[in-house]
């Protein structure tokens, strides 16, 4: 969850609890609170903390103006559902209303800080509320840790709370009944074992649905749930119960149906049944993101299971292939010891191990982004959800939904960021397409490049409007040319800002690759190498005319580019106008990207070829200029010379590096492989002759094998015999291209070279 500058944590965000929490105001320091109604010091707070029938806390800290105290978890609980975080708020308010009761026979005031987002003062740091004498922060107690469920059972009396896992819902529905009678259970006798139907109802979104609406359910859906709830035990009470909110209910056909349900010789109700629906009811959407698809066949199999259990299995899939655990909210990959260490207070011992044996526990073999597909489980090559085949696919459907209105605001910006008619239509164009064919690939990408305060940063943002943050990721351009590449992958739009990569042909290959495979391995910190597949469209942006090295007839990308940066004051003001006025129209609410996306949905794509070369254009001849590597820039100049061995059409890789070694600015050049120089001269337009297919053969000079490239003339030299290439090979240097080298020591250098690389 980010946060703006000055922006405070809210519980909602909390997504980990170490444990329980208080702040006890004492009379050492400055308050509000009279000091009569306040302990006298850290010494009496703990006799009031004991007289409270609680154990001492793991952590005392004085603060210079009380104390706080922690009672920290064995291992740190992770919430994965709202439910969860209900139930941490509940015990956080039951030992907050524990300890005021107790402070209250003497007449004393306890703030209130039952909220989950608390930001604690550091031992080790000072007090400034204290000032003028700022008072130390320090440790003055240190004890043992808790298991949370301990905690929980000494607060039983003081609990408001329901069995963990089951869904909020509101009074009178069997959720609600359910978490009414685990409470009564939970209070007489400090345990709460769940009625069987419980964790069906806490892991079943259709069974919740048919739970919260009744009202409304249709009856092909409500025999449906009928043929799950009435096989668990207490399964008629518990149909009777949800079916009688109903209009039409009766007793007396709810029992019918019931029987009718359990006599049916197609057991229980089938998740497939539900998601994909049949000729007498539609398909339950709930059903598209449920983990449970990967284990289970019938909401049924969750009966025997552990409410706790079953929210947590709720909240996450186990991938075989990296193994890694896939926190489903979040996104983030945790490895079998980290989220163990996070369940362990739930679940109890060995939790990694509780979770692989356990039936229900969702796993996949692959972790996969379908754009545009709502499942959450994909199936396997056959069609089924073995473990052994199926996949999670990480997409989730967001961004702006298209609506109509008035989008021409953001036409105006895109006029104003690419004036070139041609390029604008091209990259409009190529977001349509993003937004008609999710997931299809582009196999080119868009660079932008121009001046600073032109509308790159809009544009991002647009784009992240129409398909949401999670599926429009920006990255630095710092980050091509990283080892950790995992965050280059699962995306359907990758957004790099400011690259600067004109030198390193590696990161061209790399974003090559990501611009036309489906798959690329990604490495990241602490997670074995994986799998990931490559975004649907590439956008990068940046100040500089060349930010990435781009070949001679690279088919990869399209570069576009904007105005300058505003120079004088009358542009500058204009400037500031402009997008002031545009970002106006933006910030209050997303209506005006939601009518651009409703354009762009339905915007012709003629002309456009995802899977072809884009056009050319002249910021695009600018940028594979100015982005040539230093070998092929010095290479360029040697070409133009004239010299040995560039007199001729025809020359090997072995008298290029020669000839760049003793050049003039041999010294500025870095180390000359030749892979290297291959690369920049194929960049130059040079190419390979007297080929087989595939296999650059050999032509023999003065006894010794080389393979030969062509530097001009290319059609001509590669449809060129054997004896016609070693003519060229050999040809000797004229008067007039003596002419061109002013440096007669650098002549014979060169010829020296031609004939060591000849032999």
């Amino acid at each position: 969850m980010s946060l703006s500058a000055g922006e405070r944590g809210k519980q909602e965000g909390v997504i980990f609890v170490g444990g329980l929490f208080a702040d006890i105001d004492t009379r050492e320091g400055p308050h509000t609170t009279p000091a009569a109604e306040l302990p006298a010091d850290a010494e009496e707070a703990m006799k009031l903390i004991a007289e409270a029938k609680l154990p001492p806390p793991t952590l005392l800290v004085a603060t210079g103006g009380g104390c706080h105290a922690h009672w920290l978890y064995s291992s740190p609980a992770m919430i994965l559902t709202p439910e969860e975080r209900a139930a941490e708020k509940m015990l956080s308010t039951a030992i907050q209303r524990r300890l005021r009761g107790t402070f209250k026979i003497y007449g004393y005031a306890l703030d209130g800080t039952a909220d989950l987002s608390r930001v604690c003062k550091a031992p080790g740091t000072l007090n400034h509320k204290t000032a003028p004498d700022l008072k130390p922060v320090r440790f003055i107690h240190q004890g043992e840790r808790y298991d949370r469920t301990m905690l929980a059972e000494l607060l039983a009396s003081d609990l408001a709370m329901a069995s963990r896992g089951l869904p909020g819902a509101g009074k009178g529905t069997v959720a609600d009944l359910l978490r009414q009678e685990a409470k009564k259970a939970y209070l007489a006798s400090g345990k709460a074992k769940p009625d069987e139907f419980a964790p069906v109802l806490a892991g079943c979104a259709f069974i919740q649905h048919c739970d919260t609406a009744v009202e409304k359910v249709i009856e092909p859906w409500w025999y449906k749930m009928v043929g799950v709830v009435a096989r668990t035990v207490n399964g008629r009470r518990w149909v009777h119960e949800m079916s009688k909110r109903h209009p039409c209910y009766t007793f007396e056909e709810t029992e019918q149906k019931i029987d009718q349900a359990l006599a049916a010789t197609t057991g229980p109700t089938l998740c497939s049944t539900v998601e994909e629906g049949d000729s007498n009811s539609p398909p339950f959407e709930g059903c598209v993101r449920c983990p449970f698809r990967a284990s289970i066949r019938t909401p049924l199999a969750l009966a025997n299971q552990r409410c706790a259990m079953t929210a947590i299995q709720q909240g996450v899939v186990f991938v075989s292939k990296g193994r890694s655990y896939l926190h489903l909210a979040s996104g983030e990959k945790l490895d079998p010891d980290e989220f163990g260490d996070s369940i362990a207070a739930k679940v109890g011992k060995s939790p990694h191990i509780q979770m692989m044996l356990s039936p229900t526990m969702p796993k996949v073999m692959h972790r996969d982004y379908r754009a545009g597909v709502a499942q959450l489980i994909l199936p396997g090559p056959d069609g089924t959800f073995s473990p052994e085949l199926c996949s999670v696919n990480l997409w989730q459907r967001g961004g702006v939904i298209p609506a109509p209105g008035d989008y021409q605001p953001i036409l105006d910006f895109f006029a104003r960021l690419i004036p070139d008619t041609l390029s604008r239509n091209h990259v409009l164009k190529y977001i349509a397409h993003l937004i008609q064919h999710p997931g299809e690939k582009v196999e080119h990408g868009i660079i932008i490049t121009g001046g600073y305060g032109t509308g790159k940063g809009t544009l991002h943002r647009i784009v992240a409007a129409i398909f949401s943050d999670k599926n429009a990721r920006k990255i630095e351009g710092v980050e091509l040319g990283q080892q950790w590449t995992a965050r280059l992958v699962d995306a359907q739009v990758l957004m790099i800002e400011e690259a600067h990569h004109g030198e390193r042909l590696e990161v061209f290959e790399k974003t090559k690759e990501l611009l036309t495979a489906e798959f690329y391995y990604a490495k990241d910190k602490r997670v074995r190498r994986f799998r990931g597949r490559t975004p649907r469209g590439m956008f990068l942006a940046s100040n500089d005319a060349a930010p990435l090295v781009l070949p001679r007839g690279d088919r990869r990308w399209f570069v576009c580019s904007t105005p300058e940066t505003p120079e004088t004051e009358e542009e500058k003001k204009a400037n500031r106008t402009f997008f002031k006025q545009l970002h106006d129209l933006l910030d209050p609410d997303d209506s005006t990207v939601a009518a651009f996306a409703e354009y762009l949905r339905t915007l012709s794509l003629e002309g456009f070829n995802a899977k072809g070369a884009p056009p050319m254009t002249k910021a695009k001849e600018v940028a594979t200029e100015e982005s040539r590597t230093p070998i092929a820039q010095m290479l360029a100049e040697l070409i133009q010379a004239g010299g040995i061995p560039f007199h001729r059409d025809v020359m090997s890789v072995a008298e290029v590096i020669h000839a760049l070694k003793i050049s003039t600015w041999a010294d500025n050049l870095e180390r000359l492989s030749p892979k290297k120089v291959a690369r920049a001269m194929q960049d130059l337009g040079a190419r390979k002759v007297n080929m087989d297919g595939d296999d650059h053969l050999e032509v023999v000079i003065g006894g010794k094998p080389v393979r030969l490239w062509a530097i001009r003339n290319v059609p001509h030299w590669r449809a060129a015999t054997r004896e016609e290439l070693k003519v060229e090979a050999t040809r000797p240097i004229t008067g007039q291209n003596v002419a061109d080298f002013n440096e007669t020591r650098l002549k014979r250098m060169m010829e020296e070279a031609a004939r060591m690389a000849h032999g």
